[in-house]
């Protein structure tokens, strides 16, 4: 199943909302009070019907006094829509139920289905379902809406929520999880359970005798009974969790917090790909996972490998998996049109109705922009470095260096080649790196970085850098030579490259004198182009000849080869 758009109205601050979630990794954010909050209620509401175990309980229902739109004063109905898409290979158990109670066949492999919500003054509560295009009746929307809701199809995780820990053995706290278990296991469980259950009840008897001998030698009288666990061999059952580090076994409630919610939220993903993957087609619909703010307790460079695993894992199970976020590294960068950003409606100074901020085509930044307090501007050159999810990464000024740097990685030559496992990222020009806060999630954004800029721009960029904490040699390498027309990648080519295209071009280097701005600038861009096809186009240097680029691919090889 997939959650493919919640249409709102009159519900709390969503007063007349559509919310369009992305089908495999998508985020939800904004800043406090946006309505966050009002869309978890409205996934409990259909999805859910009681927490699972270990998880905190949710709010489920309408209540037509709590959950109106304060600010409308006539008794306006709250109207609520999700649109749901199903297909016959992930939800054949829920199919084929809308089949048998809408009396009709569904012949296309991919299912839509509306389930809405129409909530009165009185808590006078009307539901509808559409499957494909068509309305059943009210009875069968119901009948549907409550497999629905029996189904528990959301798996929602808290990582703000404190959740509860058991004791185990000799008083040590352990913490649980819930094993979800096919059909098959648990018959064959159930049936080992009962041999286990009467063996454990001889015991139980036994150790009820003894007891009940040494509190008889109390004053206060007591009965005795020990009881073996009941429900084990139900459909969910509890496994301890323990981690390994260096072979040391620790249970999971010593750990630190950032582990532990890692953790609960990959055994929620999880159980619902074991769902997805082990139920009978009878059973059979694929949940999905909402996780409310997973960066919690985290540093910010976990947070962003977190945040990639789970659009890996995403994308990997099948599952859609949607969270709420106030962290940037948490947004999928890949596709940054998952990204749902939500804001208030301000009007004379007083928060109004929730509205989304559109993240489409060049508004990609928004989401980012608002996170890190930049304006959105600031990200306009940066989309390729956002998109990148390699965990080496190289980045260069520009389009015209990715070249050089690509060449370099795949031609043979007198010198070593960059390393293949790296990736090359252009950052969009020198005053990128002027901006030390956007700089400082692109770091930690990525496992090792390595910068590179001409060196015409050494004296306003190496402060900004050095703020940082970032070392020549180490963290980041000026480009060129330190003469005249050099101080940039292209005054380490062979001189033969520069050469052929000085004598050849004589009117575009004349060009880079003009008192015209425009006129250098293009010149100089012409220029830089024609250097490196140039340069790409001969197939065999002398060794004497790449000494200069040879210097900057060993430089930048062994600071990104570090383990």
């Amino acid at each position: 199943m997939r959650l493919i758009s919640i249409t709102s109205k009159n519900y709390r601050t969503l007063e007349n909302i559509e919310l369009k979630f992305a089908k495999n990794y998508c985020t939800l954010s904004g800043r406090n009070n946006a309505g966050k909050s009002c869309v978890i209620r409205l996934l409990s509401t259909l999805f859910r019907t009681k927490p699972p175990y270990l998880w905190p309980p949710d709010e489920s229902s309408f209540d037509y006094k709590e959950d109106k739109t304060q600010w409308i004063k006539q008794a306006a109905p709250i109207q609520v829509n999700y649109l749901l898409e199903l297909t016959k290979e992930e939800d054949p158990a829920l199919i084929s139920f809308i089949e048998k109670i809408a009396s009709k066949e569904l012949k296309r492999p991919t299912v839509s289905l509306h389930v809405s919500y129409t909530l009165s003054e009185g808590d006078s509560v009307t539901v509808g379902a559409v499957i494909d295009e068509e309305v059943t009746d009210e009875k069968a929307a119901k009948e549907i809406e409550k497999r629905i809701k029996d189904s528990n199809l959301l798996f929602l995780y808290n990582s703000t929520t404190p959740h509860e820990d058991y004791y185990f053995g000799r008083g040590r706290r352990r913490t649980f999880y819930e094993f979800v278990m096919s059909k098959e296991e648990k018959k064959e469980l159930e049936e080992a359970g009962k041999r286990t259950e009467r063996r454990l009840k001889r015991l139980a008897k036994e150790h009820t005798q003894g007891l009940s001998t040494m509190l008889g030698r109390l004053n206060e009288q007591y009965d005795v009974e020990l009881s073996p666990p009941e429900a084990y061999t139900a459909r969910q059952m509890p496994l301890g969790i323990n981690l390994k580090d260096r072979n040391v076994e620790v249970p999971l409630i010593d750990w630190g917090s950032g582990t532990q919610n890692r953790t609960h939220i990959l055994m929620a993903i999880l159980q619902a790909n074991r769902i997805k993957t082990t139920a009978s087609s009878d059973d059979k619909i694929t949940p999905f996972v909402v996780i409310e703010e997973p960066e919690s307790f985290l540093h910010p460079s976990a947070q962003s490998e977190f945040g990639r695993l789970l659009g890996v894992l995403s994308a990997e199970f099948g599952i859609q998996i949607i969270v709420t976020t106030h962290s940037p590294y948490m947004l999928n960068q890949a596709e940054p049109t998952s990204n749902i950003l939500l804001s208030r409606e301000i009007k004379r100074k007083t928060a109004y109705q929730t509205i989304v901020i559109d993240t489409a085509g060049d508004n990609w930044m928004a989401p980012f922009s608002d996170h890190l307090g930049l304006a959105a501007a600031e990200f306009s050159s940066l989309r390729a470095v956002f998109s990148s999810y390699k965990s080496k990464v190289l980045l260069v000024e520009g389009a015209i260096d990715q070249e050089y740097f690509c060449y370099l990685q795949k031609h043979q030559h007198s010198c070593e080649c960059l390393a293949d496992d790296v990736e090359i990222v252009p950052y969009g020009g020198k005053d990128t790196l002027k901006n030390t806060l956007l700089i400082q999630f692109v770091l930690r954004k990525f496992d090792k970085v390595f910068i590179t800029y001409d060196l015409d721009a050494d004296n306003e960029i190496r402060g900004a850098l050095a703020r940082l904490g970032l070392n020549e040699n180490i963290d980041f390498l000026p480009l060129g030579l330190s003469q005249a027309g050099k101080d940039c990648i292209e005054g380490l080519l062979p001189e033969c490259v520069l050469g052929a295209v000085n004598g050849r071009e004589t009117d575009l280097v004349m060009k880079l004198g003009s008192k015209n701005s425009t006129e250098r600038r293009k010149a100089k861009d012409a220029l830089k182009r024609k250097y490196l096809d140039q340069f790409t186009s001969c197939s065999e240097y002398e060794k004497d000849e790449l000494k200069g680029l040879a210097k900057v691919v060993k430089t930048i090889n062994a600071k990104l080869a570090i383990h």
